[in-house]
């Protein structure tokens, strides 16, 4: 079995994720921290509106979807796991979809943080 595809796979992985986390990454400087280094959600508003890691999070997804008919194509045609493109789209499909099922809960984790610190007393009766 060659392993051409998981190779290659690799290789697309490490520049899109690259690219996507340096994406993220450089909103920090858009985050308000406190004197102990955590996120002071009252001065914060980058996580309660449409961003680039938003943006991100939607093209990974689609990329995903896009892998998981790649691999259904190849596999209706009668392709196996020695095909260097299921290998692909098999790991492809993987790690975008893990990629992209973290980034939506962190994203909504920070979210539902804000919202907590910033109108905490609406939520108490």
């Amino acid at each position: 079995m060659t392993a051409i595809g998981w190779v290659i796979s690799s290789i697309v992985v490490g520049i899109l994720g690259t690219i996507f986390t340096l994406a993220i990454a450089t909103m920090n400087k858009k985050v308000v921290k406190d004197r102990w280094g955590k996120i002071d959600f009252k001065k914060s508003d980058i996580y309660f509106y449409w961003t680039r890691w938003d943006t991100i999070i939607v093209i990974s997804a689609v990329y995903t979807f896009i892998c998981i008919t790649g691999l259904l194509v190849f596999l209706l045609r009668g392709d196996t796991i020695n095909s260097p493109m299921i290998q692909f789209f098999i790991h492809q499909t993987f790690v975008f979809s893990l990629i992209t099922f973290i980034w939506l809960i962190t994203k909504l984790a920070y979210v539902y943080k804000g919202i907590k610190v910033r109108w905490s007393d609406e939520f108490k009766q």
